[in-house]
């Protein structure tokens, strides 16, 4: 599943685990949430999702091979077999270690892993979803969602995208922003279900692009600032020219533009109109 910053996609993620949880079977979940460290740690948006939803490892029936997770999982030392005996290399060591890993979620009875915000991932996370999707035992359903614009050329979620297994099945999800139509359903969700005049609906969808988050914050701003307006039954602004950008959407700006390349964050300068760009 991928999108824009503020489309959208974490709100569809959920809805999606609700219903999977609530289903006629219900299925057992589990969410991986990638952090947008600098240097993300190994395995350390799963090995978190795995603690978090799991009290103690103990009963579980694990193999001895389960040793291998005492350096992720400290805490269970004691409910874990001793460490098996050194692979002959480090892609041994990850194989085994993957290996026990899809054991664990076994265990468990995980029936969807979701990992959110790939772009984030590290690559080791990113190779163990290979790894787990191309299994022909146990089948756990795979939901990954990322920012294309933040996406690397050379990541390993792109081979996500191509058959791992022959009885895999994939389905992509591209998420876009929101029309007039919608943008205007969107502000009467939150105006307690009442009418939206069709030119303060244009409004906030030429300030907003139709970003979700992006007509939510601004819809709120407007509130605290009374530019808002009730006339004739529906909802219009005041005598506004332009939305003002909500400090929440700036942030998420500025922080795209603080990981960009010198020479894009001159141009974009350039284009804002706060520098000159010289042309020799």
């Amino acid at each position: 599943m991928r999108a824009r910053l503020g489309i959208g996609k974490s709100r569809l993620l959920a809805e999606l685990l609700e219903a999977a949880q609530t289903s006629e079977v219900p299925m057992r979940t589990l969410v991986a949430v990638c952090p947008p460290f600098r240097r993300p740690h190994t395995l350390g948006a799963l090995v978190d999702a795995i603690r978090q939803s799991l009290d103690r490892i103990a009963g579980l029936g694990l193999s001895p091979l389960a040793g291998s997770l005492r350096p992720l999982f400290p805490e269970w030392a004691a409910d874990l077999p001793a460490a098996p005996e050194p692979a002959e290399d480090a892609t041994a060591v990850r194989h085994r270690l993957f290996g026990v890993l899809c054991e664990l979620l076994d265990a468990m009875g995980i029936s969807v892993l979701a990992v959110e915000d790939a772009h984030c991932a590290d690559e080791a996370s990113l190779e163990f979803l290979l790894f787990l999707c191309a299994r022909r035992t146990r089948r756990i359903s795979v939901v990954v969602t990322y920012r294309p614009e933040d996406l690397p050329e050379d990541s390993v979620v792109r081979r996500l995208f191509s058959p791992v297994a022959p009885s895999t099945t994939r389905l992509r999800i591209a998420l876009g922003p929101l029309d007039v139509a919608a943008t205007a359903g969107l502000v009467s969700s939150m105006l307690a279900g009442e009418q939206v005049s069709e030119e303060f609906a244009e409004f906030v969808h030429r300030g907003t692009d139709g970003i979700p988050l992006a007509v939510e914050e601004s819809i709120r701003r407007m509130g605290d600032r009374a530019d808002l307006a009730r006339r004739d039954g529906a909802w219009v602004r005041r005598e506004i020219e332009d939305i003002d950008v909500p400090p929440t959407i700036r942030d998420a700006v500025m922080e795209r533009f603080r990981r960009t390349s010198s020479p894009a964050r001159t141009l974009l300068e350039a284009a804002a109109g706060r520098c000159h760009v010289s042309r020799g």
